[in-house]
């Protein structure tokens, strides 16, 4: 099985980082001010100044995120436990599990 990586693959994170905001900051802040327990305006100034600045913050974090689940999901991929002779820009299941 030949394994690539495809463009989806620079989507995970960009994914990661807008649940985070807006499950995590946007959404229980508007859901406060729809519901009265802070002013309706204060709420968007909020939310919108969360949804600019969270996911500038959010960057390295989710990146991160992204990396550990993608490696524990391919350990193989793994600089660390790749063979000697494999190339590592290689995603062929041949050179990647080759031993000496």
């Amino acid at each position: 099985m030949r394994l690539e990586r495809s463009d989806g693959y620079y989507l995970a994170p960009l994914c990661i980082n807008y649940g985070i905001t807006v499950f995590t900051f946007v959404l229980p802040t508007l859901l406060l001010g729809f519901f009265g327990y802070i002013a309706i305006n204060l709420a968007l100034a909020f939310a919108f100044t969360a949804a600019l600045l969270l996911p500038v913050l959010l960057y390295r974090f989710s990146w991160s995120c992204w990396l550990t689940i993608y490696y524990i999901c391919l350990p193989d991929e793994l600089h660390a436990n790749q063979t000697a002779d494999c190339d590592d820009l290689s995603f062929e299941e041949d050179r990647r599990t080759r031993t000496k």
